[in-house]
């Protein structure tokens, strides 16, 4: 088994990288009170904490029991697994968001994949990402590089790309850092 960088710094990481909902996230995802949310790569829970009293339920899928163990303290539902296969039903899920997540995930295209199919008609993945575009961000690849981590930054076209195999309406909003990519289920006519 491959080494784990993320059991490694599953607690400074739950210490100090905090979470706060930034505006267009709430409206790409547009939550219905009533909806399962699945926090996709969600760690220690931290976005699932944020957006968990929005919705029916959350729960955090990923693969590192380190990142895990924080998330099951903040007494959140999760499941151990790798995003690339999901231990759901198909179309389970009303919303799934990913945050910081899609580059360090073995096989990109797979996961985007597992996550549609998880994902209920009418349903909504968001996917936030740093801007490999932005310098800052470059230099953060470059240092995860070095660390060994697996980490593939994509731009937002090419993870919009990613979906060109389904029936959806995308969005794509930039921040300073990051981009926040909407991705909407149409429904098969």
């Amino acid at each position: 088994m491959p080494f784990d960088h993320f059991d490694l710094i599953a607690g400074l990481y739950n210490w100090t990288a905090k979470f706060s909902i930034p505006a267009p996230l709430l409206d790409l995802l547009a939550l219905p009170p009533d909806s399962l949310l699945l926090d996709a790569g969600g760690g220690t829970g931290r976005v699932a904490e944020a957006l968990g009293g929005m919705v029916k339920e959350v729960v955090v899928a990923d693969i590192s029991r380190g990142m895990l163990g924080h998330a099951a303290e903040k007494g959140l539902e999760m499941a151990c697994t790798p995003v690339e296969r999901l231990p759901f039903a198909s179309s389970t899920f009303d919303r799934i968001i990913m945050v910081d997540a899609l580059h360090h995930v073995f096989d990109q295209r797979q996961t985007i994949n597992e996550l549609w199919r998880v994902l209920a008609p009418d349903g909504r993945i968001v996917i936030i990402e740093p801007d490999i575009h932005k310098f800052a961000v470059k230099l953060i690849a470059i240092g995860e590089k070095m660390l060994l981590m697996r980490s593939h930054f994509l731009s937002a076209e090419e993870i919009a790309a990613l979906f060109a195999n389904h029936n959806v309406h995308v969005r794509v909003i930039s921040d300073e850092f990051n981009v926040l990519i909407g991705v909407e289920k149409v429904r098969e006519m």
